[in-house]
């Protein structure tokens, strides 16, 4: 029998933990649509927002 993976590779780092936060409509439309226009998730939006800031 072949030893067949199905799936993503596990990462190293992974992601287990969640913030939750409260913004206005209008800034979660504004958030959504500056992701979109970059071709970017809203994470990946927010942790190049942090890499900027340092």
């Amino acid at each position: 029998m072949k030893d067949r993976t199905v799936g993503r590779p596990k990462s190293d780092n992974p992601r287990t933990e969640r913030m939750h936060f409260r913004v206005t409509k209008d800034e979660k439309e504004a958030i959504q649509k500056l992701a979109t226009e970059k071709g970017l998730t809203i994470t990946e939006l927010i942790l190049k927002g942090i890499e900027k800031m340092k």
